[in-house]
């Protein structure tokens, strides 16, 4: 390792935000985790049995016009999709099935284990409303040390590859699913993304530690929860009882939010997960009720737009099979749902899982050496590549220096484009909150503050035009992305041992969506490892993949004070060691087709 690479990731333990503190949310007191009981009594709602049994369809809208899930719905869609778990520990159980009827009867056990998006969604709100209001990132633990109960969760979620819905539910229905990719699955199409052809090479499928040819999983329960213990006692169960099922597990995973300042970054340092869409519709026509809060006031002109600054709404069916879907002309106006799937499966989602083994001396080594070849600060250097700094401020709002208070407003450090000058927006009334006072977004049409081949940038260009035409296309291709790092922390750490820098470390990545090749696939292949798109610049320096006849080598283009500066990269810092696209049905089918009812 580099001297210069030891002192900045020592450097970086300090790297986190300033959060609000305060900010009392417009009903927040409302917002408390309830039971089935408080979830019946939801007035405006009206559920209608859909063909073939088992499922609902949305009967109201919003004065939007966006779906309303009542009771029932809410109760089908896992937890895991909508609107995610986002918790400190994660478990990853990769299995195989056995014997299909044990399967199944295990799957009966499982599925009432499972949480609902009603559950998830409940505990979140009033997990928000405490955070913002009490200044801290986890409410849950109170001044003592001691986990709140009210706000201390375990959750379960479940998925299946297409082999294992051939077997359970059979050809037929299996093959009612109109995505080629889940259907090929992710290590036939391995390659295609970008991962390296040669067998010798680290990241080939062949040497992957589940998801690969001989070790493909069928199989994914996930499990989350705020204490470890909790997690410990929860996983076990899970394995246990599906051994006695005669299924095997390939791997079990566990992941962890970093400690400290550094908790939501990943292990290169910089925060992550700030940038989600806001997904569309409610629980009911109540105000207040969206599945993602609305602050900006109703006369603010983007008020239909986003939930909060920089927030876009995405109409559900992006996510959600069967649901409408975004227009990649008019975000305001719903496509039609896609069709191209079971009935049985509508409201369940497509989960992409990707192991990913991050390189993090190589990764600052590079940035180090690179940012001297320009003449610039190796922590700045790398922010403006990733286009946040290490605390999650954007580049776009910060040029010239990391800004921990920018990074920890909510309402502020996601609020930016990249074409055209950042306007404020109006809010609700949010008692406590005084307001975005942080340096505006500039235009940066020629990237010379945040570049086009920056991550932040290739992977969602916002207001930018793109090679598939206007700005409202990109969102159709936003997911949910659900990931959480694996392996001890190197970034942090002063003088480390040679034990620890030699460890794996990397991210878990997870995401969901409603169509894996036009969303993981086409965002990967033809975008983040495009020397020329979204807008040329060179291939994404952080997670950009590129193998031409088995060479790796990729470029850069830094936007210098004196003119532009092609840098190469001959090294990956992320390699793929893993993973399997999963379907996660609604819960109804889990205990009902998929176990043989």
């Amino acid at each position: 390792m580099k001297r210069t690479t030891a002192v900045v990731l020592a450097g970086l333990a300090s790297a986190g935000a300033e959060l609000l503190a305060g900010v009392e949310l417009p009903g927040a007191a409302a917002d408390v985790v309830g039971g089935p009981g408080e979830r019946a009594a939801r007035v405006g709602e009206r559920e209608v049995a859909a063909p073939g049994g088992g499922l609902t369809e949305v009967a109201r809208m919003t004065a939007l016009g966006e779906p309303v899930y009542g009771r029932a719905a809410g109760n089908d869609i896992q937890g895991a999709v909508v609107p995610g778990f986002n918790k400190d520990h994660q478990q990853l159980v990769f299995l195989r099935l056995g014997e299909v009827e044990g399967a199944r009867a295990w799957l009966r056990w499982l599925a009432p284990r499972i949480a609902t998006m009603n559950e998830v969604l409940d505990f979140r709100r009033a997990f928000r409303a405490a955070r913002l209001r009490l200044g801290v990132r986890d409410p849950g633990v109170s001044g003592t040390g001691v986990r709140v109960p009210e706000l201390t969760a375990t959750w379960t979620s479940v998925a299946f590859s297409y082999t294992a819905i051939e077997l359970l539910a059979g050809p037929v229905e299996a093959g009612r699913f109109g995505d080629r990719s889940f259907r090929q699955g992710l290590a036939a199409r391995s390659t295609y993304l970008g991962d390296p052809a040669d067998p010798a090479r680290p990241g080939h499928r062949e040497r992957w530690v589940v998801g690969g040819p001989q070790n493909e999983a069928e199989m994914l329960v996930t499990v989350a929860a705020d204490a470890v213990d909790d997690l410990e006692t929860a996983v076990a169960a899970v394995i246990s009882t599906a051994s006695e099922h005669g299924l095997t597990v390939l791997l079990s995973e566990r992941g962890d939010t970093l400690p400290g300042q550094l908790a939501g970054h990943e292990h290169f340092g910089f925060k992550d997960g700030i940038s989600q869409p806001g997904i569309r519709g409610a629980r009911s026509t109540v105000s207040g009720d969206e599945i993602t809060p609305r602050y900006l006031a109703a006369d603010d002109p983007h008020a239909a737009l986003f939930g909060k600054p920089g927030q876009p709404l995405v109409w559900p069916g992006q996510f959600l099979l069967g649901e409408p879907r975004q227009d990649p002309q008019d975000p305001k106006v719903p496509a039609p749902a896609s069709t191209a799937f079971p009935q049985w499966a509508r409201l369940g989602s497509y989960v992409v899982v990707r192991r990913l083994a991050q390189d993090v001396v190589g990764f600052w080594d590079w940035m180090g050496s690179a940012a001297a070849a320009v003449d610039v600060d190796p922590v700045a250097f790398a922010s403006a590549l990733v286009g946040r700094w290490p605390s999650g401020a954007p580049v776009m709002r910060s040029p010239h220096h990391d800004d921990p208070a920018l990074a920890g407003d909510d309402f502020a450090s996601n609020h930016f484009l990249f074409q055209d000058d950042t306007r404020p927006s109006s809010l609700v009334p949010l008692a406590g909150y005084a307001g975005d006072s942080h340096r505006a977004a500039a235009a940066d049409v020629l990237a010379r503050v945040c570049p086009h081949a920056a991550h932040i940038r290739k992977v969602n260009p916002r207001d930018s035009a793109t090679d598939f035409g206007a700005p409202a296309d990109t969102l159709t291709r936003l997911m949910l992305r659900r990931g959480i790092p694996y392996g001890p922390p190197l970034v942090g750490v002063s003088d480390p041992s040679p034990q620890l820098v030699e460890a794996e470390r990397g991210l878990l990545f997870v995401a969901c969506m409603s169509s894996i090749e036009d969303q993981f696939e086409f965002v990967s292949r033809r975008w983040v490892n495009s020397v020329d798109q979204p807008n040329a610049g060179g291939v994404d320096p952080v997670i950009g993949q590129v193998d031409r006849a088995g060479q790796r080598g990729r470029e850069v283009v830094w936007p210098a004070a004196s003119g532009d500066v092609t840098l190469r990269l001959d090294a990956d810092f992320v390699t793929p060691t893993g993973g399997g696209y999963f379907f996660a049905p609604p819960i109804s089918a889990v205990d009902g087709i998929l176990a043989g009812a």
